[in-house]
């Protein structure tokens, strides 16, 4: 064969067809979850300690006075409702700050990063994919949470417009998380190991953000670092929402909703500032795929 005509064949450029997003994010999906499905025993045992969470707290509820939590403005429900809502709603905190970075890392682990980044996808539609799944599951175990602290009777007093407004907070805390977890992300792709960051955020909100008691129960240094994590003001909207049908027209909600925007509006930037400069910095001395 003539020279010429191969090295024209090798080099011409084929079309390629493109794909819709939503087949390529319900790609990861169908993945993920197979994956999921595979491990039946750490399936069971996550389903097992959502439950057996829930009853944990039900038990303390028992031995506790509903006063308190009546004195921070959550009218219906008592101890266990409450640390029922914090207990469900982590789980979008986890969702939202670990699902970027483990998803980086399984890939980094199994040796795929690079193939996944040198086919013919967006990066961003990559980690919407990466993420979607993470999303379903941690949906499921919320309500799974919740159906478990009613069964063991868990009381709330929403209305529709409460209940509402305790959605565009969801929202909130996720997006607020998020940045978080890209934070985290940009600092895994360069370290390689388990971020501090994601670390001593978890472990820093659920001692200062109200998960388990109320913010005043705190000495009044720890309750103003508790002010500076969005989890606090999410969990009090939703709480508000869920146990004392507060809506969109209370001041307090109105005041969460504004605090998480503006920690939204602040962290996105840096977080992808820092994400950006971890992606360079791994591409530049060819270590994005290691682990």
């Amino acid at each position: 064969m003539d020279i010429e005509r191969l090295i024209e064949i090798i080099s011409e450029d084929i079309p390629r067809r493109k794909t819709p997003i939503y087949r390529i994010v319900l790609s990861f999906i169908t993945r993920d979850f197979k994956v999921w499905w595979t491990y039946k025993f750490w399936l069971l045992l996550d389903i097992s300690g959502i439950i057996l969470f829930v009853i944990t707290y039900y038990l303390f509820s028992l031995i506790t006075t509903a006063q308190q939590i009546y004195e921070a403005g959550y009218m219906t429900g008592g101890y266990f409702t409450f640390a029922l809502i914090g207990i469900a709603f982590q789980q979008y905190v986890h969702f939202a700050v670990q699902s970027i970075n483990e998803s980086i890392r399984e890939e980094q682990w199994n040796g795929t990063m690079e193939t996944i980044l040198s086919a013919a996808i967006d990066f961003k539609i990559f980690l919407l994919g990466e993420v979607c799944f993470s999303f379903i599951v941690s949906s499921a175990l919320l309500l799974m949470s919740l159906l478990v602290g009613i069964i063991l009777g868990a009381e709330f007093y929403a209305t529709p417009s409460s209940i509402l407004t305790a959605v565009i907070l969801t929202i909130l805390l996720i997006a607020s998380h998020m940045d978080i977890g890209i934070l985290s992300a940009g600092v895994i792709m360069k370290v390689k190991q388990g971020s501090p960051v994601t670390w001593a955020f978890s472990w820093l909100s659920q001692l200062v953000s109200g998960v388990f008691y109320p913010l005043k129960l705190l000495p009044w240094y720890l309750e103003w670092v508790g002010r500076a994590f969005p989890l606090t003001y999410s969990l009090d909207g939703i709480r508000l929402c869920l146990q004392s049908g507060k809506d969109l027209t209370h001041p307090t909600i109105i005041s969460n909703i504004i605090s998480l925007i503006i920690f939204i509006f602040i962290a996105t930037p840096i977080a992808l500032y820092i994400f950006k400069v971890g992606y360079d910095a791994a591409r530049r001395d060819g270590s994005l795929g290691q682990y």
